[in-house]
This record gives structure tokens, sequence and C-alpha cells, in this order.
């Protein structure tokens, strides 16, 4: 696997864990910070999804300088001498030594398959650009009693344009720099000019607060982990304390909230209940929680005091603050163990038997590779498994090593590149001890001990 397509696999993990840490947090949060006002509500969610974004995307790039071993997973060492070298021979049968380990291909394959979704979920949110314009292009101006109006609810200087379209069922707004909004035409013949007021002041709240250029960045930054169901669990509720936040607006603008609650109510059942197919226009009716939103306009609540909101927004940033910490620390100590790992398996190691060596492994870390060679020996099993003898060869020239792999904590060599290759893993005890497990040895062979000289 490529180091692009390993980095890309860490990223995956460090998003999977991290993003759902993140959004836990802010659902533990979420009962104070509904006490607040919706627009706080709303700056708080969007921060967190911003976090969550941004947290494992530092935390994987930070720390790519001391993953240089873990980015040769798999790769070959050049030899420094070749000739193939048989150093024991096996039975045939028997089973190699495994190590516990996530295989490379299904790394490989996840990044894959994690690319698939990120491209259909490009053209999904590509169609649905592409649909708006087709909406704004497509739709016809408000008559000249409608815009006028409209004048008296929208503010000169944003310079909306009003639109009436056929394509839609419920009142939405777009345009990044240049707002409009768009009236349903089979919904106009029905409204009367205090919903037409409640509909232009809501929208207007939109266009005020800047939403969908927000919720455009929104959608483009989340797309690569919109997979996860923190993610969609943030996205809703910034939709939700988006149309909270310009519900009180409205009602400000109009004066007179349970006004504006019947009006919503009697909008909802004009309203056709169908959805608006790929859009990404902001409706009057986004966030599903209309009953929420006509509660809150006619209940009276106690929010938080000025006191009371300063403390709550030290103590989530304190606690998220921690938690980024916390992951951090979490995602280098995943990054780093094989960099010190491998930093562990260089220098001289005798291979011992009955308290003498009989073989000698040199191993140098040569930059993000491993070089060195192993003395051949030969040896014989009693029926436990365990050795019975071990000695030197009769040729102790040492032999280059290979091939060299750092899996987890163990270490994947092969010494000799002919017909027969010898190939053996390392894993460490402590950090002079160590065994050796011999690929194709009986079943029951029990490791060879080694100790570190130097």
């Amino acid at each position: 696997m490529t180091p692009i397509k390993e980095t890309l696999f860490d990223l995956l993990l460090n998003a999977l864990l991290q993003i759902g840490f993140f959004a836990i947090l802010a659902a533990v949060f979420s009962r104070l910070v509904a006490k607040a006002r919706a627009t706080h509500q709303y700056y708080f969610y969007l921060t967190v999804l911003l976090f969550c974004v941004a947290a494992p995307v530092i935390n994987t790039f930070w720390q790519l300088p001391s993953t240089a071993v873990a980015e040769t997973s798999q790769q070959q060492v050049p030899p420094d001498a070749g000739g193939a070298n048989h150093f024991w021979s096996w039975d045939s049968h028997s089973k190699p030594h495994r190590q516990l380990t996530i295989a490379p291909g299904f790394q490989s394959w996840i990044v894959s398959m994690w690319g698939v979704l990120v491209l259909l979920r490009l053209a999904r949110f590509s169609r649905a650009v592409h649909r708006v314009r087709l909406l704004r292009r497509d739709a016809s101006v408000l008559s000249p009693a409608q815009v006028g109006l409209a004048s008296q609810i929208i503010e000169p200087k944003y310079r909306v344009v009003l639109l009436e379209s056929t394509a839609i069922d419920d009142p939405v707004t777009v345009g990044v720099f240049h707002p409009a909004i768009l009236l349903p035409s089979k919904l106009l013949a029905d409204l009367n000019e205090q919903d037409l007021s409640a509909v232009l002041a809501h929208e207007c709240g939109h266009i005020r607060r800047g939403d969908f250029p927000v919720h455009i960045l929104c959608e483009l930054i989340s797309l690569p982990v919109a997979w996860h169901p923190g993610i969609r669990y943030l996205m809703s509720k910034i939709s939700q304390t988006r149309e909270l936040a310009c519900d009180d607006y409205a009602a400000v603008r109009l004066g007179k909230r349970r006004l504006y609650a019947r009006t919503l109510l009697r909008l909802a059942s004009l309203c056709l209940d169908a959805p608006r197919d790929n859009a990404v226009g902001l409706g009057i009716f986004d966030g599903e929680n209309l009953e929420t939103r006509i509660m809150t306009l006619t209940e009276k609540r106690l929010s938080l005091s000025r006191a009371a909101l300063i403390g709550l927004a030290l103590a989530t940033s304190f606690t998220f603050g921690a938690g980024a910490v916390l992951a951090h620390a979490m995602s280098r100590q995943a990054s780093s163990a094989p960099s010190n790992t491998a930093k562990q398996f260089a220098g001289t190691w005798h291979w011992m038997f009955d308290g003498r060596s009989f073989a000698t492994m040199i191993l140098v870390r040569d930059g993000s590779r491993f070089t060195g060679s192993v003395t051949p020996s030969r040896i014989a099993l009693n029926d436990d498994g365990g050795l019975s003898q071990a000695d030197p060869s009769e040729d102790s020239t040492p032999k280059p090593i290979t091939k060299a792999s750092l899996e987890g904590s163990a270490l994947h060599v092969t010494v000799g590149d002919g017909n027969k290759p010898f190939e053996f893993s390392v894993t460490l005890k402590d950090e002079t001890h160590a065994e050796i497990h011999p690929k194709g040895a009986p079943p029951n062979m029990k490791p060879i001990p080694a100790e570190k000289v130097h």
C-alpha cells in the first residue's frame, strides 16, 4: 500500500474516533445549550462541526514525520549481496506463525470505498447546486403588489430578488452573492398579506445572517466525513437552530410571536409534504422541528443570563480543549509507536540456546528502512517444540536481509532471495529481549529467545 493510502487510512481512523468523541461531548452539553438563545445554539454546533472536521486533519498531518517507518510497511529492503540461502528445513505441512494486524489490502479497500463515497457525495452536491441554478433561471418575478409588500419587510441594503417558481413546494432562499427568495406558485394564491409577511420575514432572516453561504461551506468541508453519524447529528442540529434563530428574527420583525406561530402552522398546512430532492436552498420548514419551533414561540422559557452564558462558554471551551489535547495525544501515541518500536529493534542480537549464542542477527535502521544480516545455524527440536540442539552452521558467513516490514510490534524479516528464502518474525518482549518465530516451522515450535547485546 502506498504512503498516500496509509496516510488516508490514518486520517479516516482518526476521524472515526475523534468526530465521535466530540459529537458525544456536544450531545452531553445539548441540554444546557438549549437554554441559550437560538443564535448562540447555532454558533455552538457550528463551532463543534468545524472542530470535528479540523481535528482529525491536524492530528494526522501534524505527526507525519514520526510515522516514517509506518509508511514503509511491506517495503522491500535492497540486499547488500545476493544468493539463495536455505537455513533450516521444516515439515512441509506446518503452519507459519502469524501476527494479528490490519492487512494492508484491507486498509487499501477501506480507503478505496471511502473515495467512492466521497465522489458520490460530490456528485450529489453538484447535482443539487445545478438544480438550484435551474430553479432560479426558470423562476419568474413576483407581481408589483407582492414586491411592494416585501419592501416593507426586507431591508433595501440586501438587494434581494423575489421570484416565484412552479418547481418547489415551500419557500426557499438561495444565492451566495446575489440572494433570492423563491416562493412556490401553487402557494401564492392561498397566501394572505399576513402569511406573505411571515414568509418574507423568515427568509430575510436567513439572508441577514448569511445562512446560505455558511450552509454551502458546511456541506463542502464535511463532505469527506459525511459518512460519520456524528457529522449527521451536528448538521441536523445546525439546521434546527438556524430555523429557530430565523423564527426569532421574524417574530421580532413582525412584533407578535404568537401571531407568527399561528401563521407558521397555517403555512405548514398549505405546503405540500414533499421533499425538495437534492436541493441546497434554505426552506422555511428545514430542520424537521416544527413542533419545537412552535413551542419556543408560544411558551415562556427562562434563558441563560449573561453570567451563565459566559460560564457555559468557558466550560465548553475547557472541555473541548481538553478533548482536543487528549485526541492529539492519542493520535501521536498511535503514530509514534511504530517509530519507537523500530528504534528498539535496531542493534545486534544473539539467538540463545542453553545460555549461549548460536546465531547473530544485526539489524540496522537506515532512515526509514532496515538492513542487516543473520548468520546461518543448525537446530533440532524435541517433542515439545523446544530446542534440543542449536549450533552455528559450518558456513558462518552472514547472509544479508533482503526484505523487512514492520507490522505493529512485529518485524518480519526475509533472508536470501532465492527459491527457498528464510523468513521469520521478531517480536519484542522488552528493550533487550525478543522472540524469533520462524515461518513454516512446526505448529508446536516454541519461539527462539534472543538477547540484544548493543
